[in-house]
Order: structure tokens, then C-alpha cells, then sequence
């Protein structure tokens, strides 16, 4: 028997409903330090400039003053740090992990600390917090530069002056999604996610397998992010300080979703995977693909090409979350043609990646296409049974 399916749009639509140890800090004594012995970020920066790649250790008393702008709380960075003057912003190298925190105004004495580069991400190395830093004050709000990612991307040198900022980047979105989740929580390994925006310039956003965001899905949306700007080589890159600083719950870049619609996805790119979409093949090989008839796009699946091939494939959608939604329901359209399996639709709150097998699944019972390659509205399918911030 052979069997061809078609999946037309797909609506995920329902009503809105509204409704760590810090370790302790010893300060060392504040000494009084001359004014001539005061150096700022860009001051550093042009040291490092008039002697690129070189490893400068500071021999005499300099000081710099700064504040704050990322910590290692969330995990996503260790033993460093990211501090901002009035001049401009600098990653810092610490000899151990812990001890200042974002809105710390701090001094750093810079005898016997390193200028250097980290793969053309200049930094200040080896900062002894217990002898180098004192800390004058807490609790300060360093707000983030407003950006685009093209001003970020221009220059890919050391001396890009957007290197080590904090910034917001408005009116963006994940594409080409290669992992479901910021980073490998399980396995503990580092990934990189792409954002874009609306005119097509894109740029990285790395995340530690140890951060304590690393298992939480990628967005689906549209929207902004607060982050660091940090280098690797040529590469730009965005390190997140707080999962709350991801806001991406709107429309995506071409798309019109109507309010109080979750996920929309209409094949039109031709594309299975866009939108952060992916598909897992349980049995033989046969891929769901886009296709299109007319003037109709849509995802196609077919077992037959000369004779019968064995096949279960799935196509999953990336996590919705509609935990606060009233009455949410699913609808689409399918069309089938020929003999055989008829299309399954399954819902899941626990699965994250790989094998379908790997989380629990509800079959739903949609109304589907009786064939003739004839599309058919599946009706509103009721999802409040399954309402999380997970669903799929």
C-alpha cells in the first residue's frame, strides 16, 4: 500500500488569559590612590592596540574604575567577568570564580595584571579580586546600549568597538535552529544559536552547557535580547546574562499572527525545519519535504517511489507555551491520496530533542482528508488537556 500525505497550514490559536549562594565578598583595604595613577577602558584598549597580541603585564600601580555589567550567577560564564567606564566596556580574566556581582562599582588595581587578547577578545587577565579589587558600592543598574546587529557585525578585528558591551538588540528572532535548547544541559556542552533580523544580518548567541538557562527552549518568536557582546577570532557573539532578558513572544519576521494565535506555520518558504520545526525519522529514512501544487505550498510525506517503503516520520513542532491560554485548539488541513496509513497527530508537555520515544505522547483525534487529494480542515482540536510552557 502507499500512501502520500500533505499538511497545508497549521494554526495553534487560543484565547490569552491574563492573569544561589553569593559567595562573601572580603574587601581589601581602600587605599588612596593619586589621580595620575587612574587609567580608563579606552586608555587600556589603546595600550593594547599600539602592541597587538602581545601579553602586557602592568609592573606599577594603575587603577582602573568600573562597574559591573555580567557576572557568573546564571552559570554562563566562569571565572570572568564583563565590567563598563564612561569610555567604554572590557572582559575581565579572574583567577577564581566568584565574588562580584552586576551593579558592583569596583576599583581594580592593575599591578601584576595581564593585557592580552582571548582569540581577538582584548581582556584583563589575571585579576586577583581578594588582592586587586575593592569594592566601592552595589546594587547599580548598568543599562544595556540599544543596537543592531549590523552596527555589531561591521568590524570583525579587536578593535570593534562594540566588543564587550552590553546591549539590547530589538526586532529579532532565532533561524536555522541546530539544537532545541540554548545549550546541552545533560551532556553539559556548549551551543551556538543564530538570530537574525528582518533585513537578514545575523549573529551568534553561545551559551554554556552549565548555565542554568542551557535546557530552556529556544523562542519561537520575535522580539529582543539583552546581552554581552564578546568575539571568538572573526566570530561576534552574544553571551546572555538572564534568560528573563530574551523576550521573543511576537510575530516573526514576514508574518502576520493574529492575536491570540501561538504558532502559525504556513510552508510557504518550502521549508520543514524554519520557524525551529524538525522531523525524526523512527522507521526507514523518507523525509517530510516541501512542496507545492498551484499556487499552494505545503509539507508532503510520501512512502511510495516505485514500491511500498516502510516509514514512520515525524514532523514536531518547536515548544509552544500555552499554560495561560483559555481553550486553546490546533487546527490545519491535510490531503492524502492511494491506500494505507492514515496521517497521526500526537501531543507532548515533556519533549526536548531527539527520538519521539523519548517523551510521553496523547494521540488527538482530528478530522482528516478521506483522500482524492482532496484538503480538509481538521477542525478545532482541543488542546486544554495539555496546556504547558512546553507543548507540542
Amino acid at each position: 500500500m502507499k500512501k502520500i500525505i500533505a499538511f497545508s497550514t497549521l494554526v495553534l490559536a487560543g484565547a490569552l488569559a491574563i492573569t544561589s549562594c553569593k559567595k562573601k565578598f572580603d574587601e581589601p583595604p581602600v587605599k588612596s590612590i593619586p589621580e595620575s595613577a587612574r587609567i580608563t577602558i579606552a586608555q587600556l584598549k589603546s595600550k593594547y592596540t599600539l602592541n597587538p597580541n602581545q601579553n602586557y603585564r602592568f609592573q606599577n600601580d594603575s587603577n582602573l574604575y568600573c562597574v559591573v555589567t555580567s557576572d557568573e550567577v546564571s552559570g554562563n560564564l566562569y571565572e570572568e567577568v564583563y565590567v563598563k567606564d564612561a569610555t567604554g566596556a572590557l572582559h575581565l580574566r579572574l583567577v577564581y570564580s566568584g565574588g562580584l556581582y552586576i551593579g558592583d562599582n569596583i576599583h581594580i588595581n592593575l599591578k601584576g595584571c595581564y593585557l592580552n587578547d582571548d582569540n581577538n577578545l582584548i581582556q584583563l587577565d589575571s585579576v586577583n579580586i581578594e588582592k586587586s579589587v575593592v569594592k566601592l558600592a552595589s546594587g547599580l543598574n548598568p543599562q544595556p546600549e540599544v543596537m543592531t546587529i549590523s552596527q555589531i557585525t561591521s568590524n570583525t578585528s579587536a578593535t570593534n568597538t562594540a566588543q564587550s558591551k552590553l546591549v539590547r538588540i530589538d526586532n529579532v528572532e532565532f533561524t536555522n535552529i541546530s539544537y532545541p535548547t540554548f545549550a546541552d544541559a545533560v551532556g553539559k556542552v556548549d551551543k551556538n544559536q543564530i538570530i537574525k533580523s528582518c533585513s537578514t544580518p545575523t549573529l551568534t548567541v553561545r551559551t554554556s552547557g552549565y548555565s542554568n538557562f542551557a535546557a530552556t527552549p529556544i523562542p519561537t518568536g520575535n522580539g529582543s535580547i539583552i546581552a554581552i557582546v564578546s568575539q571568538y577570532g572573526t566570530t561576534m557573539q552574544l553571551s546572555i546574562r538572564k534568560i528573563n532578558e530574551v523576550n521573543m513572544t511576537g510575530a516573526l519576521c514576514g508574518s502576520t499572527l493574529a492575536p491570540g494565535t501561538y504558532l502559525s506555520k504556513d510552508f510557504e518558504d518550502l521549508s520543514i525545519t524554519s520557524g525551529g520545526w524538525s522531523q525524526q525519522n523512527v522507521i526507514g529514512s523518507i523525509n517530510w519535504t516541501g512542496s507545492s501544487f498551484g499556487s499552494q505550498n505545503f509539507a508532503k510525506c510520501t512512502n511510495f517511489s516505485g514500491s511500498n517503503v516502510a516509514c514512520e516520520t515525524w514532523m514536531i513542532s518547536p515548544p509552544v507555551s500555552i499554560a495561560t491560554s483559555t481553550n486553546p485548539n490546533l487546527y490545519f488541513q491535510s490531503a492524502c491520496n492511494y491506500t494505507g496509513a492514515q496521517l497521526e497527530v500526537w501531543v507532548s508537555t515533556n519533549y526536548t530533542s531527539g527520538a519521539p520515544s523519548t517523551a510521553t505522547w496523547t494521540q488527538l483525534s482530528p478530522t482528516l482528508s478521506a483522500g482524492s487529494w482532496v484538503f480538509t480542515s481538521s477542525g478545532a482540536v482541543s488542546l486544554s488537556a495539555h496546556k504547558s510552557t512546553n507543548t507540542r
